[in-house]
């Protein structure tokens, strides 16, 4: 098997040769998913992890994003693949960065123990993991996962939705906001069936993926006080849009019918301290890319309003000229909204403004 060498922070790995990254190569490895193992390690030395216990590569592949752990925020990390070829290689990798650790072939939802930190980066959806997941976490722990299926969350295959995520996806200019809250909606009702109440402390999305980060909290009334921030997203033709407890089928803006996707989370999608505290280790990092820098930042000043309102959209609806996004924060500002960009879309706002007060803003 020829082997091919990648650098990747302070990593070296040796992988084998590929053309095209896909779920059947020998040992999974994906060059362009760096940027969100940069973001990684930022969570990682925000949690200071060295100081509290184990963290669980579940899904190790090549062993990259648990080297780059073990080598960048100091953890100790624990590495588990069901290949074992991935198996051989990880061993092989650890050597090659001078590193020990404890290696296991297994499939995932057969592992055994307790961690402080459970990381699942599939291809593909992780639902078929949470259950495991759940079993290896306790109260005051964290899980990170990365969703790449991100074709059923935003509704291009609405049946794949349903199946793996029990959810109705809707596709609409804020598609992506929505998969996001799927997602992390999925994870937070699966999680209610051990007691436990998981909060996301950051959730983003870029290109092909979702990659979503929850404190754990053990206890039923904790867990009870998650599920009650499960419910639907409302969109509107007039550009109407909303997330709430209760479905009502009617506009109250235009009085048409609404379109709808449930279940999900409509509650905050981050912790503002901690992504703050993330960006601040990231810039102190000065071996990491800037451009997940930039969304991490980008992120951190979103306002915590549900949803946006795509700028291009609503221009196209209402037959008016497109205002710049910075022009539109401004604007909104201006009569006593809060307003932001949003890294979901950068033709977008966030905002706590209802469609009325947007559409005045969109005049001038």
């Amino acid at each position: 098997m020829e082997l091919c060498e990648f650098t990747e922070g302070r990593a070296k790995i040796e992988v084998p040769k590929f053309e095209k990254v896909t779920a059947k190569t020998p040992v999974f490895y994906n060059p362009k998913m760096e940027f969100s193992r940069d973001i990684s390690v930022s969570v990682m030395k925000t949690l200071k992890i060295k100081d509290q216990g184990k963290v669980l590569d579940g899904l190790s592949g090549s062993g990259i994003r648990g080297i780059r752990y073990m080598l960048e925020s100091g953890t100790e990390v624990f590495f588990n693949d069901h290949n074992p070829v991935a198996v051989s290689l990880i061993e092989k990798n650890l050597k090659l960065n001078s590193l020990e650790a404890t290696v296991t072939k297994s499939d995932f939802n057969h592992i055994y123990g307790k961690f402080e930190v459970v990381d699942i980066d599939p291809f593909g959806s992780p639902v078929r993991f949470l259950d495991g997941a759940f079993r290896l976490l306790k109260n005051n722990s964290y899980l990170f996962l990365t969703a790449t299926d991100t074709s059923a969350l935003t509704g291009a295959h609405k049946d794949s939705c349903r199946r793996k995520y029990d959810a109705i996806p809707l596709k609409s200019s804020f598609t992506h906001e929505l998969a996001v809250r799927i997602l992390i909606g999925k994870v937070v009702r699966n999680a209610a069936k051990y007691n436990f109440a998981l909060r996301p402390i950051l959730s983003y999305t870029k290109e092909h993926f979702i990659r979503a980060y929850f404190e754990i909290k053990y206890g039923k009334e904790k867990t009870n006080n998650a599920l009650n921030n499960i419910g639907f997203a409302l969109n509107c033709k007039c550009g109407y849009r909303r997330l709430t407890n209760e479905f009502n089928p009617d506009c109250p803006f235009c009085r048409q019918k609404v379109s709808f996707s449930h279940p999900l989370w409509i509650s905050k999608i981050k912790d503002r301290e901690f992504v703050s505290s993330c960006v601040k280790e990231y810039e102190a990092l000065d071996f990491l890319g800037k451009k997940p820098l930039e969304l991490l930042k980008t992120v951190e000043n979103e306002i915590d309003a549900p949803l946006f309102y795509d700028i291009h959209e609503l221009t196209h609806i209402y037959k008016t000229k497109i205002p710049k996004t910075e022009e539109m924060i401004k604007r909104l500002k201006e009569i006593g909204f809060n307003a932001s960009a949003t890294h979901f879309s950068s033709v977008s706002v966030k905002t706590d403004a209802e469609i009325n007060d947007v559409l005045r803003c969109l005049d001038g």
